[in-house]
């Protein structure tokens, strides 16, 4: 069992430094993964907030532009460290899109030490 004093530095470790990706593959999520099924981003986003929701979870907010991603269609999303280049998470889900230059998508990845 992993100690709370353990969980706390974990969870600390993954406030910064962080960026993410978005893709545009929908396989299931495999613990092995070391990148996106289908990356539409070639470099971390950085644009995002993270927030402690409990004594070991953090939210991250991420606000996707269409005007970023004119016509795709988004099915994946990857929290990473972007020192090590290290996939520290990949939610997948039913298509968004394909993107228009004014939509605006807003995702919350809660993240759990447990």
């Amino acid at each position: 069992m992993i100690t709370r004093d353990a969980r706390t530095y974990l969870k600390d470790q993954l406030k910064t430094g962080i960026g993410y990706k978005v893709g545009s593959g929908g396989d299931t999520t495999n613990p092995n993964a070391t990148d996106l099924d289908d990356p539409i981003d070639t470099s971390y986003q950085t644009t995002l907030t993270v927030n402690e929701s409990g004594e070991s979870a953090l939210d991250y907010n991420i606000t996707i532009y269409g005007s970023n991603y004119l016509g795709h269609t988004i099915k994946e999303i990857g929290i990473y460290i972007t020192a090590s280049n290290t996939l520290i998470c990949r939610v997948n889900y039913d298509g968004i899109g394909p993107l228009t230059s004014t939509d605006e998508v807003q995702f919350i990845i809660t993240l759990e030490v447990d």
